[in-house]
């Protein structure tokens, strides 16, 4: 059968890139665990080493019929396994939900195999465990994202609570002189943020809460995990403890009331203005290189009353190699929401930085004048 000559190119194309023969070494089990990444990587389209992407989440809601969940938007790797072998692949998922966790995939012939955005960590890592034969133990294969996940408590809910993940499609840094420096964060749900920030960075001061500030701890793999008080008043008392091991921790016990005494019930005590204090957060970006700005600066629904009484610490670049590139922002009491943990990826272009300076000195209340002394 004679094919035309740009079908018979594509075909070859195709074709040597589907049966492109991909051998392991010999000692495959042996190998560290970067060298089996690299052994395996031919077998994935993408690679390992470069981004992976959702299919059109429009066009997925369009196929489905109905309003698809951020979680359950979908992408594909290709697979192309060695000839001959069999590969296990255990996809790993975040989600809380015991009903999103997926049957591994058995994969022996080139195949498309699917991922979901709620499969991706807060690294913006996709991750799975490939295992060649029975007797692997498996290797852990990632890729990199471009979406991040927000982490918010919802204002009124009762603390303390884990935070909810929100997925963010993209965000926009843009600058100038007539509207200042702005960031516009979209999410799969359809939302778009808002965000002002200062004419200046300001350095963030730890304030009062300099010692018990946990923001210095860097973000775990095992889980968002933020710190409420509680946690952080056991972590100093175990410290305390470790200090002085030979101390006796003296229990306290409820004193009897006397016989005939009058007994007065508790008070019940006042209500809260609102669920958030800044006591049942730490702070997760740490007060070193952060700067600090007014929770008003973030509206989630593009308007918001200046003078909040929350507070936000942002930086622009993360350190290690498990965060994603870009900026972080972290806001205590901002508007609609108790608590917000937004990566930013949109925070790496140096041009939005500004003019680095040290945090404005609050006022001091004027002390209230002494009584005139009456003459005598």
């Amino acid at each position: 059968m004679k094919i035309p000559g740009v079908l018979a190119m594509a075909w070859f194309v195709s074709g040597a890139v589907e049966a492109a023969p991909v051998k392991l070494p010999a000692n495959f089990q042996t190998l560290g665990e970067e060298d089996r990444v690299a052994a395996l990587a031919p077998i994935f389209k993408p690679s390992p080493f470069e981004p992976a992407v959702l299919d059109s989440p429009e066009q997925q809601k369009i196929i489905a019929g109905i309003d698809v969940p951020p979680e359950r938007l979908q992408g594909y790797i290709r697979v192309v396994p060695p000839k001959g072998t069999c590969i296990k692949i255990e996809r790993l998922t975040q989600e809380s939900d015991p009903a999103s966790v997926r049957p591994p995939v058995k994969v022996c012939k080139p195949e498309d195999v699917p991922f979901r955005l709620g499969e991706m960590d807060e690294f913006s890592e996709l991750t799975w465990i490939v295992r060649v034969n029975q007797m692997d133990q498996g290797t852990r294969v990632s890729w990199r994202l471009p979406y991040r996940i927000a982490f918010v408590v919802p204002y009124a809910v009762k603390l303390p609570v884990e935070p909810v993940p929100v997925y963010i499609r993209s965000c926009e840094a843009s600058r100038s002189e007539e509207m200042g420096r702005r960031v516009f964060v979209n999410t799969f749900s359809g939302e778009r943020w808002f965000i002002r920030f200062p004419p200046k960075d300001y350095v963030a001061d730890p304030g009062a809460d300099f010692n018990l500030d946990t923001g210095d701890q860097p973000l775990q793999k095992n889980g968002f995990g933020f710190r409420e008080s509680r946690r952080r008043s056991k972590m100093l008392e175990e410290r305390e403890a470790r200090k002085n091991p030979n101390k006796k921790v003296e229990k306290k016990v409820d004193a009897k009331p006397k016989k005939g005494a009058k007994l007065v019930p508790t008070p019940t005590p006042e209500p809260s203005k609102g669920p958030f204090q800044p006591t049942d957060f730490g702070w997760k970006i740490s007060r070193f290189n952060a700067f600090y700005m007014n929770a008003s600066n973030f509206m989630p629904d593009g308007a918001v009353t200046p003078g909040m009484k929350g507070d936000c610490r942002y930086t622009y670049e993360t350190s290690g190699a498990d965060y994603p590139e870009g900026g972080l922002i972290e806001c205590h009491g901002p508007d609609r929401f108790s608590y917000v943990y937004l990566p930013l990826n949109c925070l790496g272009d140096k041009s939005f930085r500004a003019e680095r300076v040290e945090p404005p000195k609050k006022e001091e209340p004027t002390p209230a004048p002494s009584p005139t002394p009456k003459p005598h």
